[in-house]
């Protein structure tokens, strides 16, 4: 987190503590790690302490550099989207409805499969007669006195808009963020003393239903106090706006806000609680399973793959020879590595759990800069407490697809916001690094960013050259133009040079393998992936977004609910179909956007509550009470389920302690050349764990069902594989003594109760395989290479 902060600052227009730890960690882990390959490259040596040391001191010395050279982003007028508010008594009665029918579901009430697009239906037709406007339109014309509405008119807090949305001290960041230059909102913006209403304020003030949703979600105030979105002429009708709306009384800057917001919004030390409070659940929902049974070992075994990469670049600098993957998590373990002193696999039980906090900081950031504090606070705990999808990436050991999937393409959506507010050098050098991080990281989540930058730029470049902001669309082509460079490098670096260590590569080789093989899964199986609450919530915020698109007028406004909208169509797409390769990840990857769409479905509900001091108890509050008991209901039934689910023993993917045992004597007795494994080492972890403990690259082995339909190979391809299998299955025969003499196979570890395996056959040989490390768990025998050269002196 700490490397890049001052470029953070420099960067990134973040309005508080929370977006600026986020937006500094994701530039740390973008770009120590590239510093730490380049200087390791040119040294020609592995990442020692001083390239470690070297590289965070050059991240951080150059941001401090910039920040006191050119000063802090310039802060922007509040978030870029206003919270609407709910008023239509029918759409709340709906959301009560069907969120009741899902939480019955969730306590496993008989619910049949058809009832899934029942709630779907409900939930899209809520966000329609949200949206709609009232019954009874106004006549055209002026506004006069009476049209203010008097106190039962006014509504909730979500006519006036939430904190972020009008400002106040709320707006102004967290403590230690106001004396700074670049923290404060600009005068005349939200959260400035300057700021005062205009008419489309009053419009959402005044007009009931669905024309204060209209109002509410297409005001944005301007720098210098000038507010820009649907006017209430605008929203009468063609022949109201030939008439000029006049400009309205100003309301009080003290007047006070009210509702279940006004407490974050009045005091800024209770949103760094709140916000601390959810972050901190994350964590022990993140390390209760670490530390009450896996210590010292971390369920998960993926992550062996991870450990022997990064021993390699600690050692050699690449690990070519072992696979063809992205170096950035490998990298940034190997900094880490040696600035702790830990080696990877001790490292990893202290550090992994603490990425599952990312994947909440990350959404906080990206809905806070959408809406607003409230819906940022909501979008952290529906992914760090709700979401199943990210803790699995987290269980199964599978880190650079936790951190790319769930924060990483969190990150760049929002620096995309950022670029969409305020078009500028620092805004594309933003999107640009961190666009670019993803390929670094994970080949999967690189497909996703493709596609999604290719939408962005089928979309959005035309629309902004349509609406004639040419500064703007010059703007996104810059950036996307310099993403495509980075990321260009950064494959090449992976694909290239990485592939080039054994003179090839089975990359394309792999990912042609890889397309068409995986089959989607049944349309239900999305709600054990990502959680219930996830995908309703996600589902109705995504229909009030879509619903509401076609009252924004502002480019900013209309490309980020746009750009949201596109991500979470676009893995939803992608887990339907087969061509991608990969739709399993697409649907649990799918939590990221849903998380986000979900916040602002959270919020629409809790705004619609009335005010606190004096409630009025008719339908429509009662409504609002229930619907915000269902969501509250819902969501914290399945974060304590979650947190339970963790802090239980793992069934599967836990490194036992015999194996560990014969791990540690393969590493003391390490001299060099391969070692051959059974596939299989105990449930859940693979022969690369044994590689990882053991300090080995290969040889590696599958199972052979999987080598002859393989969805990923070693560089080397299914060589290294065959032979693995040949020496388990046929040990006494002579190609299996050639594949030992050729490959300098010192030792042979079987996992007793493993399959594809004739330890009977190693056991009648025991000149050419010696017994020399045995327990109850593994043995390991050492082979003879005199048997190999005897039988290539026969061929």
């Amino acid at each position: 987190m700490l490397p890049g902060y001052f470029w953070a600052r420099f960067l990134s227009p973040a309005s508080g503590l929370g977006e600026r730890l986020a937006y500094s960690t994701v530039l740390s882990m973008a770009s120590v790690p590239a510093a730490a390959l380049l200087l390791a490259r040119a040294a020609g040596r592995g990442v020692t302490l001083w390239v470690a040391i070297a590289s965070v001191v050059i991240v951080f010395g150059s941001g401090a550099v910039a920040f006191v050279a050119r000063g802090p982003a310039p802060a922007l007028a509040g978030p870029v989207l206003r919270l609407p508010v709910i008023r239509d008594g029918r759409a709340l009665a709906l959301i009560v409805l069907a969120l009741g029918l899902a939480l019955a579901s969730m306590l496993h009430m008989p619910t049949p499969g058809w009832l899934l697009i029942v709630i779907i239906a409900m939930l899209v037709l809520a966000a329609v007669l949200a949206a709609r406007p009232a019954g009874s339109a106004r006549p055209a014309g002026p506004v006069g006195p009476g049209d203010r509405g008097g106190p039962g008119d006014r509504g909730g807090p979500g006519d006036r808009g939430g904190p972020g949305d009008r400002g106040g001290p709320g707006d102004r960041g967290e403590p230690g963020d106001r004396g700074e230059p670049g923290d404060l909102e600009e005068p005349g913006g939200p959260g400035g003393p300057g700021e005062r209403p205009g008419p489309a304020g009053l419009a959402a003030e005044a007009e009931p239903a669905g024309r204060a949703w209209r109002a509410g979600l297409a005001t944005e105030t301007e720098p210098g106090g000038r507010t820009g979105g649907i006017s209430l002429a605008t929203a009468a009708g063609p022949a109201a706006m030939a008439q000029p709306a006049p400009q309205a009384e100003s309301a009080p800057e003290s007047a006070p806000e009210s509702g279940p917001e006004a407490g974050l919004a009045a005091r800024p030390g209770l949103r760094v609680l709140a916000l601390t409070v959810v972050l901190a659940l994350t964590a022990v929902r993140a390390y209760a399973g670490p530390v009450l049974h896996d210590w010292p070992f971390l369920r998960g075994s993926d992550q062996f793959s991870y450990v022997v990469m990064a021993d390699q670049l600690l050692t050699h600098g690449s690990y070519g020879s072992f696979l063809v993957y992205p170096p950035g998590f490998s990298a940034l373990t190997a900094v880490l590595s040696r600035l702790t002193g830990l080696s990877p696999l001790v490292l990893f039980p202290a550090l992994a759990p603490s990425l599952l906090v990312l994947t909440a900081l990350g959404a906080y950031a990206l809905a806070a800069r959408l809406w607003g504090f409230p819906a940022g606070l909501a979008a952290a705990a529906l992914a760090g407490l709700v979401l199943v999808g990210s803790y699995l990436g987290l269980f199964e050991g599978r880190y650079p697809d936790l951190i790319s999937a769930f924060f990483l393409m969190v990150m760049v959506v929002a620096a995309l916001v950022t670029l969409y507010q305020r078009p500028s050098v620092r805004s594309v050098m933003l999107l640009a690094v961190v666009g670019a991080s993803v390929v670094l990281y994970h080949p999967v989540a690189s497909l996703y960013l493709m596609l999604l930058l290719a939408l962005v730029a089928l979309t959005g470049l035309p629309y902004l050259l349509l609406r004639r902001c040419r500064k703007e669309a010059l703007a996104l082509a810059a950036a996307l133009a310099s993403l495509a460079v980075l990321s260009a490098a950064y494959a090449w670096y992976t694909y290239v040079l990485g592939a080039g260590a054994k003179g090839g590569s089975a990359t394309s080789r792999a990912v042609g393998i890889a397309i068409g093989t995986q089959l989607p899964d049944s349309p239900g199986h999305v709600l054990d992936e990502l959680s219930p609450p996830v995908i309703w919530l996600g589902v109705l915020g995504a229909a009030a977004l879509m619903m509401g698109v076609r009252y924004l007028r502002r480019p900013p406004q209309v490309l980020a609910a746009l750009t949201v909208l596109m991500w979470a169509a676009l893995m939803y797409a992608g887990s339907l179909t087969t061509v991608d390769g990969f739709p399993r990840r697409f649907e649990r990857d799918l939590g990221g956007p849903l998380s986000v769409l979900g916040a602002l479905a959270v919020c629409l509900i809790v705004r619609s509550l009335p005010r606190w001091r004096v409630p009025r108890w008719h339908a429509t509050t009662v409504l609002a009470v229930a619907a915000t008991v269902a969501v509250v209901g819902a969501a914290g039934l399945q974060a304590g389920r979650n947190i339970q689910a963790a802090s239980r023993p793992a069934h599967r993917g836990l490194l036992t302690l015999r194996v560990a045992a014969a791990g540690r004597w393969l590493r003391e007795h390490n001299t060099g050349g391969t070692i051959i494994t059974t596939p299989g080492m105990n449930h859940g972890i693979t022969n690369r764990a044994v590689l990882a403990m053991g300090g080995y690259t290969g040889l590696q082995s599958y199972f052979y069902r999987k080598i002859l339909q393989p969805r990923s190979l070693p560089p080397a391809g299914r060589r290294p594989l065959l032979d693995s299998h040949e020496v388990l299955v046929h040990p006494a025969s002579c190609r299996a003594a050639r594949v030992i003499a050729r490959d300098d196979v010192r030792y042979v570890v079987i996992y007793r109760a493993g399959q594809f395996v004739d330890l009977a056959g190693f056991e009648a040989n025991p000149a050419r395989y010696r017994r020399v490390y045995e327990n109850m768990t593994v043995v390991i025998y050492a082979p003879s290479h005199a048997a190999g050269q005897a039988c290539s002196g026969s061929s």
